[in-house]
């Protein structure tokens, strides 16, 4: 479980790859965000679930501050 502020609306971001499944919760802001060749547009409340090996990562912070949950799960034996 990780707790993410972005509050710099022309700050850049790398795309992410990891193995697992993640998920996202908007709890302030809204942004675009890019999962493979597809773009969201997340507002609070909004949640987003999708395979972390796939690159991914925010594309642009509409309204800044933002502020998100972001839950991983990398799958396999004694983990939970």
């Amino acid at each position: 479980l990780g707790y993410v502020l972005m509050d710099d609306a022309s700050e850049v971001f790398p795309t992410f790859s990891h193995p697992g499944t993640e998920f996202i919760y908007m709890l302030e802001g809204e942004m675009e965000y890019r999962h493979g060749n597809h773009t969201y547009s997340l507002k609070p409340g909004d949640t987003l679930v999708f395979e972390g090996e796939v690159p991914h990562g925010p594309e642009k912070l509409l309204e800044v501050p933002i502020r998100l949950l972001s839950v991983f799960n990398y799958g396999g034996k004694g983990q939970g």
